[in-house]
Order: structure tokens, then sequence, then C-alpha cells
């Protein structure tokens, strides 16, 4: 008999010290090689278990069946999260019930205890005596050295022990502690723990260590392929489903067939209400689907979830509402949020009974959640654009105007009804480029030539421009030519990019025939009404002459003849403007281009000026004695009054009136094809022209009313509107005829000054 079973023997003898030897249970010996071909039988069945559960259970109950030196096994996984063993199975104890689920509960540190001690120095740790296993407990943590005093004490006092590192080359798998806990009481053979056991014993630990970690592979494959096919089934029902609604009852649906439970509910959140509303639900008590429908979130059972989005296992709480569901038999719940992008857009609720918590793979849930949360925020998104969508189209038809959305390549997104009827269109044409648009349309400019496609409407939007009362012609149903107004803006995205345009346009056929009646009614009115005002402002001055004249002149009959004078000056000049207006559209208006001096002849506009505004100071300020530009003096002369008169007439008394003459000099980018002998050959030349500015000290003019102020008939609203609206258009007419430009700069209550320039070519 060994030295290692002699010591194990003895041990018995210290158990029953009222009795011999020879009163004991014998001991007995087994064949080495027996032990170990059951050993080899034991991993060879191991081998074809696939449940890690089984697996587990089935090792420490198998090797205490076989061995006669095992009475007790306890085996310890590996936990890399953190980084100590915990008990996976246990048998053979002589445990009280508490004191074994206690053990079940434990987790030990690494090199804490003789399995940590094992699993840290991979090597077989024998504890031999009961002094030396209660040494070992000494060592422990203040937690698990109560447990195992609590085991010591219920153990026989005839106690070896041995751990076995598991271990897969260099991954550690766990620790296999086998237990002889004596003779037994009932006269059993056994076998005492010896030394030539260990090489036996670590054979089968490493092939343990190597079943387990195929098992714990094959369980995580099926646990992979498990996942895929919930998040194929929930993509599926994502993808089939018809609306919101569809979508919530068909992924409450895959769920519950994923998780052992029959009862469940889907809420989605309001966050501005900051309340949540039953979607879907299955298998819950009518009483709670009531008190569900739509609740605040404070104080409901998935507060938690909904306000830090985790999940959460619990049982069922009577302060939480859930009082309906204990009642139907139920005991516990979980709580998923539903995330997409990291916000709660729902809460999937599963309810069950005490053991919900075994059944619910939160790993496999919550990836299924955050698919589950996008697509409910998807469908959200859609419906509300549809809603809006909607709104847009009921808002685009009712505007009388035709109203066309187009892209950035220029092809048509949205017409309204009134765009189709103007257009003369059955359906859209969306896939329509620009460079189609002129001959399918017939457009053309208001002289019936072809508009180039950089000159289309939707072109000049796309291009960055914003356009007002852009007129065109296009081709009628009828064959006849349809006057368009068309004003349009670019579309930009948020980061500035042009990515659409939008135009509105409107029928203007009969307003411009009624515009050009009037033009000619006021042409032949003009004409008419001509020579006889001319005769009587003539026959007005010579009677203003002769009262002057006389030495015994009424002063009130002069000043009635001054007045008359000058108004019929006045329609004089009315008529003269609508004649000019007259002209230009009929292109009968041609210039007289003559060498001009331009300083005097701002000096003769000031000195006839001067009568008609006593109250007001009228100053020129030249930059030199002479400025001489090549123009029509009386057309440039008619501006200069026109500006003068102006300034004049919305000044207040007292103030000043400011001519400044200059000359400056201006770059000019020449563009590809141009050939003008005034311009040099290379891409760009320096220009001089002449700058003619009108300054007053008046109210000002708005910038909305600025915007305006070249137009046609138009007069400032809020200012004095004597006249018919024709100085300015006329003074802009006659300035581009020059091929110079003309604006204004104002700031309300600061005045204005009106600019125009000329050309000085030598």
């Amino acid at each position: 008999m060994s030295g290692y079973e002699t010591s194990a023997i003895q041990s018995a003898l210290d158990v029953y010290p009222d009795t011999t030897a020879e009163d004991q249970p014998q001991a007995v010996t087994v064949d080495p090689t027996l032990q170990l071909t059951q050993l080899l039988n034991i991993s060879a069945y191991l081998v074809s278990v696939m449940d890690l559960d089984e697996l587990l259970m089935r090792v420490v109950t198998q090797v205490v069946v076989a061995l006669p030196s095992v009475q007790g096994s306890i085996l310890w996984l590996y936990e890399r999260r953190s980084g100590g063993l915990r008990v996976a199975a246990s048998y053979g104890l002589p445990l009280v019930s508490t004191t074994y689920a206690d053990l079940q509960h434990c987790q030990l540190g690494s090199g804490e205890g003789a399995p940590g001690q094992s699993l840290q120095g991979n090597e077989i740790v024998c504890i031999e005596t009961r002094m030396h296993y209660r040494a070992i407990i000494e060592r422990l943590n203040p937690h698990n050295r109560e447990l195992f005093q609590q085991i010591s004490d219920e153990l026989p006092a005839t106690l070896t022990s041995v751990c076995i590192p598991l271990r897969v080359g260099n991954e550690a798998i766990g620790v296999l502690e086998l237990m002889n806990l004596g003779p037994a009481s009932d006269g059993s053979l056994w076998q005492p723990l010896g030394r030539d056991n260990l090489s036996i014993l670590q054979t089968f630990g490493n092939l343990v260590a190597a079943t387990i970690k195929k098992t714990q592979l094959y369980t995580q494959t099926q646990s992979h392929r498990r996942r895929l096919d919930a998040f194929d089934a929930v993509v599926t029902a994502i993808s089939t489903a018809t609306d919101l609604s569809d979508l919530m009852r068909s992924v409450l649906d895959v769920v519950l067939g994923l998780v052992p439970v029959s009862s469940g509910a889907l809420m989605l959140l309001d966050p501005a209400q900051a309340r949540l509303t039953l979607g879907a639900y299955h298998g819950l008590p009518a009483e709670y689907v009531l008190s569900i429908q739509s609740f605040p979130v404070a104080g409901a059972g998935c507060e938690e979830v909904v306000r830090y989005g985790q999940p959460t296992l619990r049982p069922l709480l009577e302060e939480r509402g859930e009082q309906k569901l204990l009642e139907a038999g139920l005991a516990s719940c979980a709580y998923l949020p539903l995330l997409a992008g990291g916000t709660v857009v729902g809460v999937l609720g599963l309810y069950g009974e005490s053991n919900l918590p075994d059944w619910v793979d939160m790993t496999t849930l919550m990836p299924l959640g955050n698919q589950v949360g996008f697509a409910i925020a998807n469908v959200r998104l859609y419906e509300d654009s549809q809603v809006e969508r909607r709104k847009l189209n009921t808002v685009i038809n009712s505007i009388a105007e035709g109203v066309v959305l187009c892209d950035r390549q220029g092809q048509l997104v949205l017409a309204n009804e009134a765009a189709m009827a103007l257009l003369s269109l059955e359906s859209v044409p969306f896939q329509q480029p620009l460079s189609e648009m002129t001959d399918f349309y017939g457009i053309r400019d208001t002289e019936g030539q072809p508009l180039p496609v950089e000159q289309l409407p939707m072109a000049r939007a796309l291009s960055g421009e914003i356009f007002y009362d852009y007129r065109v012609l296009l081709c009628g149903a009828s064959g006849a030519d349809t006057v368009m107004s068309f004003s349009g803006a670019p579309a930009r995205a948020d980061s500035g990019d042009i990515e659409g345009a939008v135009v509105i346009f409107r029928d203007i056929t009969a307003s411009q025939k009624l515009e050009r009646a009037k033009d000619e009614f006021l042409a032949i009115a003009a004409h008419e009404l001509r020579s006889p005002l001319a005769a009587v402002r003539s026959y007005a001055d010579l009677l203003l002459r002769r009262e002057q004249q006389r030495n015994d002149a009424d002063a009130r009959d002069v000043r009635g003849l001054t007045i008359l004078s000058q108004q019929v000056t006045h329609m004089l000049r009315m008529v003269d403007n609508l004649l000019d207006v007259s002209r230009l559209d009929a292109g009968q208006l041609g210039l007289q281009i003559q060498r001009v001096n331009l300083v005097p002849l701002v000096a003769q506009v000031l000195d006839q000026q001067r009568p008609a505004a006593p109250n007001h100071e009228l100053v020129l300020h030249p930059d030199a004695q002479e400025l001489w530009v090549q123009c029509d003096s009386l057309r440039i002369r008619q501006v200069l009054t026109n500006l003068v008169s102006n300034a004049v007439k919305y000044s207040p008394a007292e103030t000043q009136i400011t001519i400044r003459l200059l000359t400056r000099e201006v770059l000019v980018e020449k563009q590809a094809g141009e050939a003008d002998p005034l311009v040099d050959a290379a891409a760009n030349s320096v220009v001089r022209e002449a700058l003619i500015s009108v300054s007053d000290a008046g109210s000002g003019i708005s910038a909305d009313q600025q915007a305006h102020l070249f137009q046609r008939y138009y007069r400032a609203g809020g200012r004095r509107t004597e006249g018919l609206g024709l100085g300015l258009y006329l003074s802009r007419q006659f300035v581009l005829m020059h091929g110079g430009t003309i604006w204004v700069e104002s700031v309300e209550n600061k005045g204005s000054t009106f600019y125009f320039t000329l050309p000085i070519k030598e």
C-alpha cells in the first residue's frame, strides 16, 4: 500500500476513534489501466453531447460514477469578462440546500483558493488533509471564506481534493475539482486518491477541456445562427409591412416566436407629449390593454427604459401599474428599448413566469430592437413626408398661377394643375432635358426669336438667378402665340448648393393686349395733344412777358401766368414722355450722337431748374472744367432734367441738391467670342467712363421700392405722385442706349443718390 493510501486510511481511523482499522470499510485497489479505460469511455460519450449545460452536468456525474476514488466533483468555468471562476456544475457533495445554492453563485478570482491556484499556475493542486483545506479557506476573500467554512463544516472529516486545470493550448477553460470524502457510511467500496492517479486525471482533464471548448463553439455557432434567423425574420416582417400598424403587429409576432413567452406589447413613444401609445399586443388581459392605450412615461413600468435606453428584467410590481398582469398569473417582465440611432422610439414589453430572465437573450434581442427602431423611424418619416407632400400638393394646386419644380439637371419633378393647363399638357414630361424645351414648348423671346437654352426660365433659376416678370412667347394649343410672365429662383440645400429650381408663370396675353392698346391710345392722344399744348404754352409765355413789361403790372396776374406757363410746360413734358415711350416700343427712337462737353450741359439744366426750385440750392461739383463724351445731348439733357426735378420734388425746402461729375476707370472682363474694337485683345481691359450723380436730402426710398423705380408707370407709394411714372423709365432706356448704366443708392430718412454712367470713347 502506498504512503498516500496509508495516510488516507489513517484519516478514516480518525473519523471513527472508537473502532479499529478492521471495523472500518475497507479501501479497494482498482487497476489504473481499467480507470483510464473508463475515463476514455466517458470522454468518448461526452464528445457526442452537443448541449453545453448537459455536457457540464455529465462531466461531474460521470467522473464520480466511474472512479471509486471520487465521491464529489465541482466544475469551475473561466469567465474572461471578470477574469475569475464560477461554478458551472457540481455533484455528490453532501451539502444542505441553502449552502448548495450559495455555491452555485460563487465566484473565485484568479489565484484564489485551490481552483484559482490551479488555474493561475496551470498545474494540479492537491489538498491531502482537512487542515490543508482549512488553511486555503483562510486566504479567501471574506464573502467566499464564510461560504467555504460552511462547506467545510458540512463535508465529512476525511477530505482529499484535487484541482485539475482545463486548458486548450494557451486558452483557459476552467478547473475540474474532484473530492474524496472518505469511506461511505453504508460500507460501499472506496479508493483513496493517490498521486499515481494524477497523470490519468490530467489526461482526462485535457479531454474534458477539448470537449467543453468544442461544445462552446457549437453553442456559439447555434446562437449566431438563431440570431441571424431572427434578423432574417424581422427584416422579412419589416419589408412586407404596408404601414406602421402592420409593421408593429408583424414585428411582435416574430419576437414572440423567438422567445418562449406568449404575452407581449409594442409601444410607441411620442417625445413631444412624453407619452407611450400601444401599437400592438398579444396575450394580455383586456383590462391591462385598456390601461396602456396611451399613458405618460413618468411612473410607467418601463420609465427607466425610455429615459436611459437600457433593457430591464424584473418581477412585476403592483406599484408600477402591473396588478392586472399579476392577476392573470404572470410574474416577470422584460422591457427592451427600440432605438433609432441612439434615440428611443418605442418599447417592447415581454411578460411571463418567474423564470422569464432565463428565457430572454438580450444579446439577441437588443440588435433586433435597434433594427425595429430604425424601421419604425423610417416608416414614421415616410408617413410624415407623405402628409407633407399632400399638403404641398394641395397648396400648389390651389395657386392660380402655374408652378413647376425641377431638379439640378433641369428635369421636371412637379407641376401643378394650372401649369399643366397653361402648357397644354396631359402629363408631366419628367425626363425631358432642358435642351428639348425650346422646341417642345415653342419658347421665343418677345421679338419672336427662339430662346437659347441658357435663357430659358429654368436655366436662369438653376444658374442661381432670381428674376421677376420675365416675358417670353409660347406656342399655345390653338397655335397662336401666348405671352407668359415668368418668375423664378433657385432651390438651395442647407449647404447652399443649388439642388433644383422653382418657376412660377402666368398667361398675360390678354393684359399684354390691353397694355398695348393703352400705349397706342396714349401715343395717339399725346400726338394729338402736343400741338395745341405747344400753342397754349407759347401764348402763355407771350402774355407773361407782356405783363412783366407793363409798368403797372399786377403781381397776381404775373403769378397766375407764371403758374399757367409752368403747368403747360409740365403737361408738354408728360406728352413728350408718352411719345418717347411709343417711339421706343416701335423702335423708332434714334440717337443723334455728337461730341458734347457735359460740364456746361449740366450747368444749363441747373439754370433751367432754378426758377422752379426757389427754395432749394442747386450745386454743381465737376472734377474738371471739361468732360467730353459722345452722346445725344437732347436725351442726356432729358435724363438730367428728370433726375434734378425729382430731387427737387422729393426734398424738403431749404435743402441742397448736389450734382457731381467725375471720370473713372473700370475693369471689363472680355467674354468669349467678343469682337469689340473698343475692347483690347487681352482677356481683361480697362475702360474710362463719366459718372454723374444727383444727390438730395429727401426722405429716402425703401429697398422694395428701389427694385421697381425704373419700371414703366411705376410711382413710389407714400410719396407725391405727380406725373405718369415714365421719367425714370425713359432715363434708364436712354442711358442704356448710350451703353451706360443707371442705379440708385438710398437709405430711408437719409436721402437718395441717383447715378448714371456714359462711356468715354476716343
